[in-house]
């Protein structure tokens, strides 16, 4: 199955007032208060731009699914009701909306005009449409990361040696180099700028509450590659990338050997020697406030399949060997 990930930026222009002017939108729903998230939301999208995320999946060709999403940067600061109006079950409300940019460090969402008075619904509203584009980032992070490490690596296999040990079993011995899939590098600063926070601090090194740092060359070009900084003010942004690339994710060789009419005969799985200190990392995640990965290593080892002497059948009847990259949790059986 070949997974196509589209990143499209579509910023919505249609509307957009300048910063600190009220929009007039409407929002239509058989609620109050659904009539005035879905104008919330439009007032959002209009002042702060939307981006469309789509994640395709193909097989032969064929589309089999197609989630879509929107990401706005925006929260609402303040609202007005100008207008309600309900027409049978539906309800029509007009709302002059104040909305605010939410990529800036520790954002005051909301302030009393006196030392005891809070205006709730304001407050909520704020707090609530902040945290909702902040759920839309991590789908936005979530549409790439859940092809990972699949889409993540690439691997190319070598041919194969076939000799026998000391105690009578087969080894194969199948070399290979690992790599990123730069494609895979392209979606992740692709998504790192949509939903990057812009942080109150001075200088390129100082480091925000999360830093992702991704550091690639195009194969194509000859140059010697770009860093890029991503700064956030959001911890668990960071947390869930790191969880995406550990645990039952973290990456695995699957050595799958079929026979002439496509069935498996063997398979088994091979810790990369990246990810036990033998060969320099392809990221980095022990400092708790970084990730950084690094675009341009490359492992180039090989691998050694031990056939005991009573599956030398495999051997025997074996037309394909494939080299595959997966999760460790297509590795249990």
């Amino acid at each position: 199955m070949v997974r196509l990930l589209c990143l499209v930026a579509c910023f919505l222009v249609n509307n957009v007032i300048a910063a600190e002017k009220y929009i007039r939108v409407t929002g239509e729903a058989t609620t109050i208060e659904q009539a005035k998230e879905n104008a919330f939301r439009t007032a959002v999208q209009q002042r702060a731009g939307a981006i469309v995320l789509g994640e395709r999946q193909s097989v032969s060709g064929k589309l089999t699914r197609d989630d879509i999403s929107l990401f706005s940067a925006g929260y609402v600061d303040d609202f007005k009701i100008v207008d309600i109006n309900q027409n049978g079950s539906t309800i029509k409300i007009t709302l002059d909306v104040l909305v605010a940019d939410s990529k800036i460090l520790n954002q005051v969402l909301s302030t009393g005009k006196t030392n005891q008075n809070i205006n709730g619904e304001r407050a909520g509203t704020a707090l609530n449409t902040f945290l909702d584009q902040k759920q839309k980032g991590d789908r936005v992070l979530d549409a790439v990361l859940k092809t990972y490490p699949k889409n993540a690596f690439k691997v190319e296999q070598k041919s194969y040696s076939l000799y026998v040990d000391s105690y009578r079993n087969t080894i194969l011995e199948i070399p290979y180099s690992l790599k990123w899939n730069y494609d895979f590098i392209v979606s992740m600063n692709e998504a790192m700028t949509l939903v990057e926070d812009k942080v109150n601090i001075i200088g390129y090194l100082n480091q925000a509450p999360s830093n992702v740092i991704i550091m690639a060359k195009n194969p194509k070009d000859f140059l010697i590659g770009s860093k890029n900084y991503y700064k956030f003010n959001d911890r668990i942004l960071l947390d869930n990338i790191k969880d995406s690339l550990l645990g039952e994710n973290e990456l695995r060789l699957m050595v799958l050997i079929s026979g002439s009419s496509g069935d498996m005969l063997y398979r088994t799985c091979f810790t990369p020697i990246t990810l036990v200190g033998r060969s320099p990392a392809f990221y980095g995640i022990g400092d708790p406030k970084v990730l950084t990965i690094y675009g341009n290593q490359v492992e180039t080892s090989s691998l050694n399949v031990l056939i005991a002497p009573e599956n030398n059948f495999v051997i025997q009847y074996a037309s394909k060997i494939e080299v595959l990259v997966v999760p460790l949790s297509e590795c249990r059986w």
